[in-house]
């Protein structure tokens, strides 16, 4: 390892990885340094793979098309698959739908109108329309493996210099007049699951570990740690102010029909789901989920009540659906669903709180983070209104359009 890098990322997720390799092209000296460079635990291993543009506020769209721009050149390398987004919207929704297609068009955002016997055409399996008030497609949305863009960024990176350090965790940070010094502690083996979480949720007590401590040194530091933030932050002082919450997925069997030929399909009731192999990847999000490191799936239970209903209730063809599988990831939710990014204090950067958007702005994300590291402003990527001082202006990017 050299005496100093350049920058030093705590955090080595899908938005890490992307800015490490913004950062190596830039013919920086880069680390990142991770607790568990698998990602067991992270986001972006655990999401539905989903990519869309398809938002409501600015910032949110242009990071979004600037992604795909660039997940379209490397779609071999990432399995993207641009097959649209088909969104079905309530007449509360549809409104605010309806106000916004201005706005997306006008940055890039190509999104069609439909009625919903328009919808039931372009899509038959959707034969139940009551509650539909409209529906957009957005060809140019899409889906895509998340590892592989992950492993992609870091391939990447790697090739410009970045140097990634696994089963890391930071525990103590000075920052000093010309660099930034970190007590770091690396496992000698890799940690359990329950281990990660109680290191870095600071959930009681651990097992005794082995391990080996070091000190890393770096003109700025960049925090991109994910649901894991908390922790991160608080070593500089920094107010944390977004909070994990849970998202479960299920992984269903359905023998009366293929959606291979779509992309990702969101219903009026918060219901997505989207093709997987010869499966459906179906999910759901309900909203009186309590916040923290929750990892645990609920099973067929939470398919029977949650998941069949609503496929049911829209489509005759998922009468039999079988549940397979499933799993549960975090969200890393902000005040206002939008992501924190840029400079948090001097020598401080962050990229994080993506609200479930990380995957679908990672590329976009590390280009801006880049450009703020090197040059000291945002050029061909503007990320300013995503700042964490817009939290004591009240200049809030309020993201309605969740799932």
């Amino acid at each position: 390892m050299p005496e100093r890098y350049d920058v030093i990322l705590v955090g080595g997720g899908i938005i890490g990885s992307s800015t490490a390799m913004a950062l190596a092209a830039r013919h920086l000296k880069v680390a990142v340094v991770d607790i568990d460079l698998s990602g067991r635990l992270s986001s972006s291993e655990k999401n539905a793979g989903g990519v869309r543009a398809t938002w409501w506020q600015p910032v949110n769209i242009a990071l979004c098309r600037a992604s795909i721009d660039y997940y379209r050149s490397v779609r071999d390398e990432v399995g993207f698959r641009q097959k649209g987004y088909l969104w079905l919207y309530d007449e509360r929704a549809w409104i605010g739908a309806c106000e916004h297609l201005a706005l997306q068009r006008s940055l890039g955002q190509p999104i069609e109108v439909l009625t919903p016997a328009q919808a039931h055409a372009r899509v038959p399996e959707i034969d139940k329309l009551d509650g539909i008030a409209g529906v957009t497609f957005s060809p140019e949305d899409g889906l895509i493996n998340p590892n592989l863009l992950k492993e992609h960024y870091r391939s990447r990176s790697r090739e410009a210099g970045a140097v990634y350090l696994d089963r890391v965790y930071v525990h103590a940070a000075t920052i000093d007049s010309d660099e930034v010094r970190l007590q770091c502690w690396q496992s000698s083996d890799a940690l359990s699951d329950e281990a990660l979480v109680r290191l870095m949720s600071e959930d009681g007590r651990g097992e005794p570990q082995a391990g080996a401590l070091f000190e890393l040194r770096g003109g700025t530091v960049t925090i991109t740690t994910g649901a894991w933030s908390d922790n991160a932050l608080r070593l500089f002082g920094l107010r944390n102010y977004s909070e994990p919450v849970r998202r479960q997925l299920c992984l269903v069997d359905n023998r009366e029909s293929n959606f291979a030929a779509y992309g990702m399909i969101v219903d009026t009731s918060g219901l997505y789901f989207h093709n997987e192999g010869a499966h459906i990847l179906a999910g759901y999000s309900p909203p009186d989920t309590p916040p923290g490191h929750h990892f645990n799936y609920d099973g067929e239970p939470f398919f029977l009540d949650e998941i069949w209903p609503r496929m049911f209730a829209r489509m005759n063809c998922c009468e039999r659906l079988r549940h397979i599988t499933g799993w549960a990831g975090l969200y890393e939710v902000s005040p206002d669903r939008s992501a924190i990014l840029g400079r948090a204090a001097p020598r401080i950067f962050e990229a994080h709180s993506f609200s479930g958007r990380g995957v679908m702005q990672s590329y976009g994300a590390g280009q801006a983070l880049a450009e703020l590291v090197v040059d000291g402003r945002y050029s061909r990527f503007d990320a300013s209104a995503l700042s964490r001082e817009r939290f004591d202006r009240g200049e809030l990017v309020t993201e309605e359009l969740h799932i």
